[in-house]
């Protein structure tokens, strides 16, 4: 099917031309996307996070931009979010930022519904609540 497994992060970063993020934030995957990570990456790399802001270290990302390695960045998160009008990221024209929206299709929008739904009723039921 046209892939490869990396068996790193740093063999993922050299051989990647686009890279895309779906991890959770925890002690290990803060700024997992660091400068010495970034260094590593090929000239051109494209990467997007609809995952978690925090997996990205900005100031190296703005620096790695500028450097033209980054070539384009793609956002559904940023770091302390909500993102304010004077965010670093929203001064390069190579960059995207929407405002953490990606959970928003009609499919989701159900999905969750339905799942209150279900916990109403096994609340009332006295059944076990999934997530509880």
């Amino acid at each position: 099917m046209g892939y490869n497994y990396a068996t790193s992060l740093e063999e993922l970063a050299r051989e990647s031309d686009i890279i895309t993020f779906h991890a959770p934030l925890t002690n290990e995957t803060y700024h997992m996307i660091n400068k010495n990570i970034l260094s590593k990456m090929k000239r051109g790399v494209i990467i997007v996070n609809t995952a978690r802001g925090e997996l990205v270290d900005e100031e190296a990302l703005c620096e790695y931009i500028e450097k033209g390695v980054v070539a384009a960045y793609a956002a559904d998160v940023v770091e302390g979010e909500p993102i304010g009008a004077d965010h670093r990221l929203l001064k390069y024209p190579n960059i995207i930022i929407t405002p953490h929206i990606a959970a928003y299709t009609h499919e989701a929008l159900r999905n969750m519904d339905e799942a209150v739904v279900e916990a109403i009723i096994n609340y009332v039921e006295n059944k076990p609540i999934d997530g509880l």
